[in-house]
């Protein structure tokens, strides 16, 4: 048995790395590979067991989303996240790179870090919801109205597939949504779009400031969400920054779940009762001293992270 266990950790050993030599460009090619493969299997895969559990009939004789079943809504919505997101970087790293953990950044923060991260998202709430305000009142010239109606058709799509999922009751709906809208997401896109992507475009650029622009774009337009654009993109900066100066993507996944997890809680108040904010209401301020605080203190706390990490480097 012990020798069986020696073979075993030697042939991990040798898996880890064994694509390292690899030109940049076929390593692009490698992790563009990895999550489209993962991603259609991941697909096919729920679809597989969705069919297997409530049939064929019981998931595609809606229309559309609104007469969906809400239990393969959410299958599907978990699996893709595990397969688009999650797996993929974890083996690109595990084959690119001797020590994955490192490339990924999956170290401990410095505890004020921590903590900086948290009043951070918090403190973003009334400047996001200035982009937006800002975001929605961008139109396209009349020539790209078809672009238009396409991008606005994918927005309600997406609006009321998250309204399905944040608007049914309960304690358990509660911990599925934080799951899947909290845990899933900060944890996966992290992986993928901040140590996966910017870490991969750093073999490109001498400087962090590109790779971390490049992905703020592809994080926030794989949302398909155009009139929510500019906040999604603030926001990948904010997490991209944070990762890089803190150099832990605990602080990035901590932020990102936090800023999920506020509406998913909100929503569950607002349909519990409890709370009559409505949850795209929750944080927002259409006060412009709140708007100039909230940049104000997003600045300091960005500069604090930053400093924070030159001090113990």
């Amino acid at each position: 048995m012990e020798n069986y266990y020696k073979r075993n950790s030697g042939s991990f050993l040798r898996i880890r790395g064994m694509f390292g030599g690899m030109s940049r460009g076929s390593q692009s090619l490698l992790l563009i590979f990895l999550v489209a493969g993962c991603g259609i299997f991941s697909l096919a895969f729920s679809y597989l067991i969705a069919i297997m559990v409530w049939g064929k009939s019981g998931i595609i004789s809606a229309e559309d989303i609104s007469g969906m079943n809400l239990d393969f809504l959410r299958f599907t919505q978990i699996s893709n996240q595990i397969g688009f997101f999650v797996i993929p970087p974890l083996i690109y790293a595990l084959l690119t790179h001797t020590h994955p953990s490192a490339f990924t950044g999956l170290r401990k923060p410095a505890a004020g870090t921590i903590i900086a991260a948290v009043f951070l998202v918090v403190a973003c709430g009334p400047f996001t919801g200035f982009l937006t305000s800002i975001n929605e009142m961008l139109q396209l010239p009349a020539s790209l109205s078809g672009i238009n109606q396409w991008m606005r058709s994918s927005e309600a799509d997406a609006a009321m597939l998250t309204d399905r999922f944040l608007n049914a009751p309960g304690a358990k709906t509660l911990i599925i949504n934080l799951i899947m809208m909290g845990v899933l997401p900060a944890l996966g896109e992290e992986l993928l779009f901040r140590a996966a992507l910017i870490g991969h475009l750093r073999l490109y650029f001498k400087n962090v400031h590109i790779p971390v622009l490049i992905s703020a774009f592809l994080f926030s337009a794989m949302h398909l969400q155009f009139f929510g654009f500019l906040p999604r993109f603030f926001l990948g900066l904010v997490f991209g920054y944070i990762f890089i100066w803190s150099r832990s993507l605990w602080t990035p996944i901590l932020a990102h779940f936090v800023n999920n997890s506020l509406i998913v809680i909100a929503a569950y108040l607002y349909t519990s009762g409890i709370s009559s904010v409505h949850p795209s209401d929750f944080g927002n301020s259409s006060s412009p001293y709140w708007i100039v605080a909230s940049g104000l203190a997003v600045g300091l706390l960005m500069l604090y992270i930053y400093k924070k990490q030159r001090s113990i480097a």
